[in-house]
């Protein structure tokens, strides 16, 4: 196994998590890394410690590029949001999973439909993406970490030096912006958070 990582080194002062709930999608997504031989994945971050012990015990290689760094770097420069996708320049079908946490709710539908192409140029045939899409009623901009637990009991942890304007989508519109990924799964929780899992088909 080994972890290769492509992130800012900066230190920030670890704020309190708030409730958070058990996953679903999560252990699907490490069921179906467990059938494929190379079990090479990309984690787009916020990153965090015990997400990265949690998957680099159970994958092969993990590939870490913190894409919340760098859109929000690129917002407060006022550079264009796409110079940012130059940072994912892997090589085709690098990777047998993609985990997108709350990046696709930071996104407009234009830079979303840009991340998609790029994942499914990245993913192998029957690879999975997983996605975490905030609430309908959320109301809360502040921008979080989905903090791997026991049990696939996932905290939020708040990431205040980031800020990234918040985009709440239905599901049919989810699954528009991703074709043509299959979609495998999908998941309500009872605070409204939504996860999914693609299939590259």
């Amino acid at each position: 196994m080994a972890i290769s990582t492509s992130q800012s080194r900066k230190d920030y002062t670890r704020e309190p998590e708030q409730k958070g709930y058990t996953s679903n999608a999560l252990p699907l997504f490490i069921k179906g890394l467990e059938e494929m031989k190379a079990r090479q994945i990309l984690d787009v971050g916020p990153v965090c410690n015990e997400n990265i012990n949690f998957l680099a015990q159970r994958v092969r290689r993990l590939y870490i590029c913190d894409m919340f760094i760098r859109v929000d770097r690129v917002r407060r420069e006022k550079l264009p949001l796409h110079q940012v996708w130059r940072y994912l320049n892997y090589p085709p079908e690098s990777f047998d999973g993609i985990l997108l946490w709350g990046l696709v709710g930071r996104l407009d539908d234009q830079e979303v439909g840009r991340l998609k192409e790029h994942c499914y140029r990245m993913v192998r045939r029957n690879g999975m993406v997983m996605a975490i899409v905030p609430s309908l009623h959320e109301t809360r901009p502040l921008v979080n970490s989905f903090v791997i637990g026991e049990d696939y009991r996932l905290s939020l942890r708040p990431q205040p030096h980031l800020d990234l304007p918040l985009h709440i989508r239905q599901n049919w519109a989810v699954l528009k912006l991703f074709s043509p990924f299959s979609i495998v799964k999908s998941f309500i929780y009872r605070d409204g958070i939504k996860e999914f899992l693609f299939r590259r088909t």
